[in-house]
């Protein structure tokens, strides 16, 4: 499976002042929610895709979430996507 990613993520502020980290999170978590239907799975599922303990990827979906990437609460279901 892939996603469709767009060049103008180069020139898109908020992808380009996150950290190395943060950016390399962003990407994967882009691969989980295609992964998904477009829909994160439950953060301790997405932690261990990301071989993280659950509170470094709390902290870290956290800012991806303020720079505003991600949505929250999305539809009937309440998910979280990829903004």
């Amino acid at each position: 499976m892939w996603f469709r990613y767009y060049i103008e993520a180069l020139d898109d502020p908020k992808v380009q002042q996150l950290s190395a980290e943060q950016f390399r999170m962003w990407v994967n978590l882009l691969c989980i929610a295609a992964k998904n239907g477009g829909k994160m799975p439950s953060d301790s599922d997405c932690a261990f895709a990301l071989r993280l303990d659950i509170e470094t990827f709390h902290e870290t979906f956290s800012a991806l979430h303020d720079a505003g990437l991600f949505d929250k609460e999305v539809g009937r279901d309440s998910h979280t996507e990829p903004h």
